[in-house]
């Protein structure tokens, strides 16, 4: 140390008798002389500069003035100081929060770094739509203009969980005209067997009774019978047939399968539903 600390010895030098109120400010600046020790001695170096303060006074005692006046350039040296950075992605961030050892600090606007007792300390960032950032960090005296750079990260936008893909089930669902020409079929086959059926009942009861002799107006009633009775058929099976190719032709088809499980006083039971339909 360039200036050693030591209790005042010189003092009996001074001159004797002084008044009620010189006395009294003469006991604050030695009291303040010794407390500055003290504290320097405990590295309670922001303190001992405050108390320093008392003992730099024009009416304290040579002796203790010039000591303060030294011990002041001292404690400027050996108090370290910190500049906190703060970024993010890069780019400075101003009016972050930052409390150091728990206390909110304010920095100054012009850059001046925060002034700290040497010894552990902790620090923590926070800044809307950040995460806060907390560490701890060590200083040694004499350590000055210690940059701290705080890297602050985006709060992550919280996402929705997706949703599952839903169960596909491929199926080939009968055209509906598959069932129309089925049914015109159907007709078709049963108008081939009623007048068919007609016709042959009329044509028998011709035999037995004007035949070989019958005329042309009944003949020609059976004949129209049997007509329609071929058109029928031939109506049905072209309706069956078309009827056959829809239903192998059909297209494949996905849907959606639905599996829910529910409780019931019973026990439980499931159920399968298909969506689309």
């Amino acid at each position: 140390m360039a200036t050693s600390l030591w209790p005042i010895s010189t003092l009996a030098d001074e001159p004797a008798a002084p008044q009620a109120g010189a006395a009294s400010g003469v006991e604050q600046c030695v009291a303040s002389h010794a407390e500055v020790q003290k504290l320097r001695k405990e590295h309670r170096l922001l303190e001992a500069g405050r108390a320093l303060q008392a003992c730099k006074r024009s009416e304290c005692p040579a002796p203790v003035l010039r000591d303060c006046v030294a011990w002041g350039d001292e404690l400027e040296r050996a108090t370290p100081s910190v500049v906190f950075n703060v970024t993010s992605g890069g780019e400075q961030i101003a009016g972050a929060k930052i409390l150091v050892d728990g206390q909110p600090v304010e920095l100054s606007s012009s850059g001046a770094p925060l002034r700290l007792d040497p010894g552990k300390h902790a620090y923590r960032v926070e800044h809307g739509g950040y995460e806060p950032v907390a560490k701890e960090f060590i200083l040694f005296e004499g350590q000055r203009f210690q940059q701290l750079n705080v890297a602050l990260e985006p709060l992550a936008v919280a996402q929705a969980p997706e949703a599952p893909a839903p169960v596909m089930e491929r199926y080939r669902p009968v055209p509906a005209l598959t069932y129309v020409l089925a049914g015109v079929g159907v007709a078709g086959a049963a108008s081939f067997a009623v007048w068919g059926l007609m016709g042959r009942s009329e044509k028998d009861h011709l035999e037995k009774t004007c035949s070989p002799t019958c005329g042309d107006s009944e003949l020609s009633a059976v004949r129209t019978k049997y007509l329609i009775a071929d058109i029928s058929l031939g109506v049905g099976a072209a309706a069956l047939v078309g009827a056959g190719l829809t239903y192998l032709l059909r297209p494949t088809k996905e849907r959606p399968v639905v599996v829910s499980v529910e409780p019931s006083r019973t026990g439980v039971y499931g159920s399968v539903s298909f969506r689309g339909l």
